[in-house]
C-alpha cells in the first residue's frame, strides 16, 4: 500500500465519523443540551448558548 492509499483510507474514515456525529446531533438533542447548559450557567450567557445551539443546528443540515 502506498501513501495515497493510506490518505484515502483516512479520509473515508473521517467522513464516516462526521456522518455519525451528524446522526447523533439531532436538533432535539442540541436544544436539550442548550437548556441544560442554560440551567447551569449564569443567566448572562443564555443568549450565547442559544446562538451556539442555532449555529450547531445550521451546521448539521
Amino acid at each position: 500500500m502506498g501513501i495515497e492509499d493510506e490518505v484515502a483510507k483516512a479520509k473515508s474514515g473521517l467522513g464516516g465519523l462526521v456522518d455519525k456525529a451528524k446522526e447523533l446531533a439531532t436538533d432535539d438533542k442540541i436544544d436539550g443540551t442548550a437548556e441544560k447548559l442554560k440551567g447551569l450557567a449564569p443567566d448572562s450567557v443564555d443568549g450565547y448558548v442559544d446562538k451556539a445551539a442555532e449555529q450547531a443546528k445550521r451546521l448539521n443540515d
